[in-house]
């Protein structure tokens, strides 16, 4: 966990040295804040199983704007990494894994399952006002109506409200998607804000 934390922090400094994030979004007063314990419950494949109530750190980020953007700039960093069915790890990842994955490193916990995760935060009903960071949901292969895919909104048009998203797909891994794709853009059903709310 260190480790991860030392990554973290890295990114977070590299991107604000970069211009991407303006300020770098760290507390003087220290690199971590106090410990913060979840109670929560993992849906995934059909069935609950209590999450483990284990004690984490979290890096104290100012602006929930720049925690999207580290996100973004993390879930980048997996580019290439190959789908596997349940997957939650770098070895392996699919779409909802990956987003739980990911949100895990900022210390927030979701649901395995699209369907689960597209019932938290709250609902960004025009693509217009996408952020980086939020989750944008379509529907599955066999039936476009009901959430089966979960992506990490990367970048919005303010105007037409067309918007890039990173997750990982069946058939290339993790890859960067454009929401006016003729495969997505029938199946697009919702957006939710999870940082930020």
């Amino acid at each position: 966990m260190r480790g991860a934390l030392v990554r973290l922090v890295g990114l977070v400094g590299l991107m604000g040295l970069m211009g991407l994030m303006g300020p770098v979004g760290l507390k003087a007063q220290g690199q971590l804040s106090g410990i913060v314990r979840h109670n929560c419950w993992d849906i995934d494949m059909g069935h609950v199983s209590d999450a483990a109530r284990t004690p984490f750190r979290l890096p104290h980020i100012v602006a929930e704007a720049d925690t999207g953007l580290l996100l973004v700039g993390m879930a980048k960093e997996y580019i290439g990494t190959p789908y596997r069915y349940g997957g939650r790890s770098p070895k392996g990842f699919d779409c909802a894994g990956f987003a739980l994955y990911l949100y895990r490193k900022l210390g927030r916990e979701l649901p395995g399952w699209s369907g689960a995760q597209a019932q938290l935060g709250v609902e960004v009903s025009d693509t217009r006002n996408l952020r980086p960071g939020d989750l944008a949901f379509f529907g599955g292969r066999h039936n476009k109506k009901s959430v089966g895919h979960t992506a990490i909104v990367v970048s919005a048009d303010a105007a037409t409200g067309v918007f890039t998203f990173i997750h990982a797909s069946t058939t290339a891994g993790v890859i960067v998607s454009r929401s006016t794709e003729p495969y997505y853009a029938q199946r697009y059903i919702t957006a939710r804000r999870l940082i930020g709310q």
